[in-house]
């Protein structure tokens, strides 16, 4: 059923042709909301057309903030004569531009409706990976949007403890879910090997992080016992890892993605920092896939404990051994991808958390 609302969708960074977990997520998000009057408005380094989408050319994140007061424009223009409209703040980025958009816009329109969908809850991520300027500020930004939105969402029930505890402000949960594909489309990579799988750019740290324990922890232990076991790795254009053992499959489309993960024995992810949910876990629960993961990368996931296809391990070398004791698992449990299809599926997320509102 089609929603007669107006939404508009912000985000401070590129989601069309969507390059990164939270790239994906939020543009899944927008193509699911049940409305023909949508909009999206994003910033980006390169051009992009799109349908329902505008996009504001940014070279840097000054220019960004320069170019807010455009963003603001285009929302006003969009909202010129609409009754009620809903905007939605995507969370992925600093939350210092979220601040300085509303601050900007706030009163300049009928009776709307501000959301902002989080991704994690920031200010523990900047506290982690910044200096103290930078998290104090967040946190001040982080405390406002709490406050003065209509909606804060969180994608777990852990985050949601988290923004109660931190800024004593209420949240609704909105799951990371993921756009299914037809499972019997995607052929299977059949390799001359069993490759368990990593995939995610090294350019986000918690993933350059999680290679380097693959490669320096891990993968040394399983080769030893087991010399015919392949890692593949999926989301950069080069490595700077050179070994028998590796294969860099490269930055894919996401039909190849989902071969190679198919394809793959186990998809393995010793993340040993993480925020929020991740695409990448949710995508192998979703294709019924054997996991081994560290307890960090389960971070936000609703996983159901009897179907036993899910094992933790933080300690380097019981990870390698349940690499090595599970590398002949069925490659796909179908109750399982059933299970995860139904409960990860963006859209019925998407369409539940628009009755909602």
């Amino acid at each position: 059923m089609k929603n007669k609302n107006n939404f508009i969708v912000i985000n401070f960074f590129r989601v069309t042709n969507p390059y990164s977990g939270a790239s994906e997520i939020s543009y899944n998000f927008f193509k699911s909301i049940p409305s023909k009057n949508k909009k999206l408005i994003q910033f980006s380094n390169i051009k992009q057309h799109e349908f329902q989408t505008e996009t504001i050319i940014t070279s840097s994140k000054i220019d960004k903030f320069l170019k807010i007061f455009k963003m603001v424009n285009l929302v006003n223009q969009f909202c010129l004569n609409k009754k009620n409209p809903i905007i939605i703040v995507e969370g992925a980025s600093w939350v210092g531009y979220t601040f300085l958009f509303h601050y900007l816009l706030k009163g300049k329109l009928k009776n709307p409706k501000f959301i902002y969908h989080s991704h994690n809850i920031e200010y523990l991520l900047r506290k982690e990976k910044n200096n103290i300027i930078i998290s104090i500020l967040t946190k001040y930004f982080e405390n406002y949007i709490s406050k003065k939105f209509d909606i804060f969402t969180t994608v777990s029930n852990s985050d949601k403890k988290k923004l109660k505890e931190i800024y004593n402000s209420k949240s609704i949960l909105l799951p990371n879910g993921v756009s299914l594909p037809n499972m019997k489309n995607i052929k299977e990579k059949k390799e001359n090997c069993n490759y368990i799988f990593f995939c995610g750019s090294i350019d986000y740290l918690p993933n350059k992080e999680a290679l380097e324990i693959l490669i320096n922890n891990i993968m040394p232990f399983v080769i030893k016992k087991n010399p015919n076991i392949k890692l593949y790795v999926s989301g950069n254009k080069k490595i700077p890892y050179k070994k028998d053992y590796l294969k860099n499959i490269g930055f894919v489309s996401k039909k190849i993605f989902y071969s190679y993960l198919k394809g793959s024995s186990l998809f393995v992810n010793p993340m040993k920092t993480a925020f929020g949910s991740q695409v990448k876990m949710i995508s192998a629960l979703v294709f019924g896939k054997t996991i081994i993961a560290s307890k960090k990368a389960t971070l936000g996931l609703d996983i159901k404990n009897n179907f036993n296809k899910v094992f933790i391990a933080d300690d380097h070398k019981k990870f390698a051994q349940l690499i090595l004791k599970n590398i002949n698992s069925k490659k796909i449990n179908k109750v399982n991808s059933k299970f995860y299809q139904n409960k990860y599926s963006i859209e019925n997320i998407t369409l539940n958390f628009i009755k909602k509102i």
